[in-house]
């Protein structure tokens, strides 16, 4: 990484060249970075009221000491359900700080890990002897954790546990020196493997801060910290990129032709000749997508090589480090490698989960069995983490010895109502974030095993989800709130309609659980589907988010809503027909970057449609689609676009451009722009917005 000297020098250069130019608002942004760059400082605030506040609590005077009581602000749903913590008694008090892992996200309010290390201290020590205080909440990023830290002090922990490490991911709100130096190391190395490297760097350097913050904690507090890492749900979850960062045309087309051909071969169970392909996938985008890394630790999983079907897994969940775009949060290897390896120095006590899990799985990697998401964990998952903690924490407080394995034997307490919500809730987040429909399946069919009566909120969810207006309007919503769950409620409410997309993968995995359990759902379901989304009540325009948008993680930098944008090679789309009925369709849209005689195929439910000759000037074609090739119910329109051509070294001046000045930008290709996209029952189409 440069100094931040050598960088202002690089800058400097660059607006001497740009200054003999007409760029006069590229001019504007890079003196605005430099002179934010060199001032730039971080302001304290005081709470509005004067008073001194510890996450959402407050001080207050009691006759014991100093309280804290809730007060209710803005972000308070994201904290625990405590209206009060009390002064500091007899017990000796744990602080546990954390975000939405540490939280329980999907099971609190009624259990979270800090219940369940309350649950095992008092089983340990007798419920006299040890007080949790719950300070977790979801979305703690980096900096909030930093200054969450001093004030939770006030509360007089005779121990600090930290869990986090998910939320730091470095660009998300990168500064304006972050920007500089990707900016440099992009022109300099010409790779956005660079980029990687530079967001790893900070990675490294904020699990360094934490340290040193927790090391004074240790040194003027003398009370033991313990650090909790976070795992990743490597078994189960997938972060696909649709395509390579900043690849030139040619090494663009190769990646994405090995891709193809490998999920082919290991499709049909030729997994041995699609390591080469793996690898080459590696090899072209220098590790900053996931794609070659899945296929070989698929392959490995395949061979029975748990360690390298592991490592692979990591690597693929370490190439989005330097994604701009929204993923699920996660915990990067650099960040748990740096915690790892200068915890002892810093005074600071490690449960390292990543290791934990691998060793309770008997060396596979940690999946469904102790995650419901990403990085989320199921009742399994929190019972061994927290037991590890606890046992961890038990010699530090000068109390006996105890093995997490007996630990985890305490019971939880946690009914088959609550674990199947959660499943269910889990169900819908793998989904909204664009999973598998065999994970999807898999946990509406636990949700169902728990409890039956989990059915009366699938349907409710269902009745919701489907009608064409935010959930807060549907009477079943209201319904589900009747229900008492504040996980649902929190997970499943909708503000606004924009908020809403068909799933289709969602509410097939539904409605087949519920069938397959013997409570009739399907007749109900396609029939308010034909109610609200079918083309014989009106032309749908398949732009709309409603049926466009597959998950929550499109990757998508320019979030514009003038024209959908498509990130892969092939982009799929949902509609609902009452009855197989000849349609009519009416397609705007553009390629960038086209080379000449390339062509765009649209398919109707896997049957090709029509090919439409690709150019880079906005176009309208018109065309029908036969009733033998339309469904009752669900149809789905897939078009797959030419491969673009472009110039590599304007691609990566243009992206090194954007980074000087503040921007976030594009660095997978466009495949294609749609302005609109509408479909209607023949002969009532209209080609006007």
């Amino acid at each position: 990484m440069k100094h931040h000297s050598s960088q202002f020098k690089d800058t400097a250069g660059r607006l001497a060249q740009l200054f003999e130019s007409e760029e006069g608002e590229r001019i504007l942004r890079l003196i605005t970075q430099l002179s934010s760059a060199n001032g730039s400082h971080t302001e304290e605030t005081a709470e509005p009221s004067g008073k001194l506040r510890v996450g959402t609590w407050e001080a207050t005077d009691d006759p014991n000491g100093r309280a804290f009581v809730r007060v209710e602000i803005g972000e308070g749903h994201l904290w625990g359900s405590a209206q009060r913590i009390p002064p500091k008694g007899a017990r000796r008090r744990v602080v546990f700080v954390g975000e939405s892992v540490a939280r329980g996200l999907l099971y609190d309010p009624h259990f979270n890990p800090a219940l369940a290390l309350q649950e095992m201290m008092n089983a340990a020590c007798g419920p006299a002897e040890i007080e949790i205080v719950d300070l977790a909440r979801t979305d703690l990023s980096h900096e909030r954790l930093q200054n969450l830290i001093p004030p939770a002090l006030h509360l007089e922990p005779d121990a600090l546990v930290i869990f986090s490490g998910n939320n730091w991911h470095p660009l998300v709100k990168a500064g304006d020196d972050q920007f500089l130096e990707m900016a440099a190391a992009l022109r300099e190395a010409g790779s956005w493997r660079s980029i990687r490297e530079t967001c790893e760097s900070y990675l490294i350097a904020k699990a360094k801060e934490t340290l040193r913050s927790l090391k004074m904690i240790v040194d003027e507090r003398r009370i033991p910290v313990v650090f909790v890492l976070p795992e990743f749900n490597l078994a189960d979850w997938r972060t696909e990129c649709d395509g390579p960062p900043l690849l030139s045309a040619s090494d663009t087309a190769a990646w994405l032709s090995a891709r193809c051909k490998a999920e082919e071969l290991l499709k049909s169970n030729q997994w041995e000749k699609a390591e080469s392909l793996g690898r080459r996938l590696m090899e072209l985008d220098e590790g900053t997508t996931a794609a070659g890394s899945n296929i070989l630790a698929e392959i490995s999983r395949r061979r029975g090589d748990l360690e390298a079907a592991r490592s692979f897994l990591k690597m693929g969940l370490d190439a989005s480090v330097c994604w701009p775009f929204h993923l699920s949060p996660r915990c990067f290897s650099v960040t748990q490698q740096t915690i790892r390896e200068g915890a002892t120095a810093h005074g600071v006590h490690v449960v390292d989960l990543p290791r934990e899990f691998t060793r309770y799985r008997g060396g596979e990697a940690a999946g469904r069995e102790l995650f419901l998401d990403y990085c989320h964990l199921s009742l399994e998952g929190i019972t061994v983490s927290m037991a590890l903690t606890a046992e961890t924490l038990l010699p530090l407080l000068n109390y006996p010895n105890k093995s997490w394995k007996e630990l985890a034997q305490v019971d939880m307490k946690v009914g088959p109502k609550l674990n199947s919500e959660a499943h269910f809730l889990a169900a819908v987040h793998n989904a909204n974030w664009g999973q598998s429909f065999e994970i999807v399946r898999h946990h509406v069919r636990k949700a169902l095993e728990w409890d039956r009566g989990i059915a009366r909120m699938m349907q409710l969810f269902l009745d919701f989800n489907v009608k064409r207006v935010p959930a807060s309007l549907c009477r079943s919503f209201e319904q589900l709130c009747d229900l008492k769950s504040v996980a649902a409620v929190n997970l499943l409410h909708t503000h606004s309609v924009n908020q809403k997309f068909l799933n289709p993968t969602l509410i097939t995995a539904v409605a087949e659980g519920l069938e397959e359990f013997g409570i009739p759902t399907r007749a109900g379901l396609e029939s308010l589907l034909v109610k609200e989304h079918a083309v014989q009540n009106g032309t749908v325009n398949l732009v709309d988010a409603f049926y466009s948008a597959g998950s929550f993680s499109r990757p998508v930098v320019d979030t514009r809503p003038e024209f959908y944008k498509a990130t892969a090679r092939n982009t799929t789309f949902s509609f609902v027909s009452d009855k197989p009925e000849t349609l009519g369709f009416a397609l705007t849209l553009k390629t960038p970057d086209v080379a000449s005689v390339q062509t765009i195929s649209v398919r109707l439910n896997q049957t090709a449609l029509i090919d439409i000759p690709a150019t880079n000037r906005w176009t309208t074609t018109t065309f029908t689609a036969p009733a033998n090739l339309v469904h009752s119910g669900l149809n789905e329109v897939e078009i797959s676009w030419p491969l673009p051509v472009w110039s590599h070294e304007k691609q990566k001046e243009h992206v090194a451009d954007c980074l000087e000045a503040g921007e976030v930008v594009e660095i997978t290709p466009i495949f294609g722009l749609i302005h609109s996209f509408r479909v209607s029952t023949s002969g009532t189409l209209r080609l006007t917005n």
